[in-house]
């Protein structure tokens, strides 16, 4: 199985609310992007970060890419009419030669723990190019609230 679709990070939810108190602090200007390939098969209920199984292989690799994954800048919080919406500037390398099918969100600061994971729909490419991800309209993830 491989990639199928992008998701929250149940347990980083679960975290978030309960006595463990993750404190996510989604406005930080700290959060990292990682892309990696089409062999990571993501478990939106068991996963917890960067570096731990899946996220501890098969990351991109190539010319323009850091591992680690580029730098989320601009992260806002806000409330959208009856959504919590969390959004950042879209992330843009350029000269570079690379692949992925997706991209992890985590956050450094908190041991790499992640939020969601977003997948492209088909692994995509750079050849000394520009691999750009166009965050969507509505933002990266948005909470509902009734």
């Amino acid at each position: 199985m491989a990639w199928s679709k992008s998701g929250l990070m149940y347990q980083a939810q679960i975290d978030q609310w309960d006595p463990s108190s993750l404190g996510l602090d989604l406005t930080a200007e700290d959060w990292k992007c990682p892309f990696f390939g089409s062999a990571v098969t993501p478990d939106f209920t068991a996963d917890l970060g960067y570096g731990t199984a899946p996220w501890d292989a098969g990351e991109a690799a190539g010319a323009g890419y850091t591992a680690g994954g580029p730098l989320l800048s601009s992260t806002t919080l806000a409330i959208v009419g009856n959504q919590m919406v969390w959004d950042a500037d879209n992330v843009e390398l350029t000269a570079s030669t690379i692949q992925a099918e997706g991209a992890l969100l985590y956050s450094p600061p908190k041991g790499g723990r992640a939020l969601a994971a977003v997948w492209f729909g088909a692994p995509r490419e750079t050849q000394d190019g520009t691999f750009l991800i166009t965050w969507a309209s509505g933002g990266i993830a948005a909470f509902t609230i009734p």
